[in-house]
């Protein structure tokens, strides 16, 4: 899960929509989260700032 850009070029990466499944995700009301396991309970996290496109 990384991402590269060009120097000028602003990209971004989502988490998929949460259903469960283990790893950061991203809940129905846009926020994302993290599960450590399958079923798990959410550990709700802030999500990360990008730079406004120029």
């Amino acid at each position: 899960m990384s991402e590269s850009a060009e120097p000028d070029e602003v990209r971004g990466w989502s988490p998929a929509p949460d259903e469960g499944q283990a790893g950061t995700v991203l809940t129905k009301d846009g926020q994302w989260a993290y599960r450590y396991k399958d079923g798990a309970e959410l550990i709700m996290m802030k999500m990360p700032e990008r730079p406004a496109p120029a």
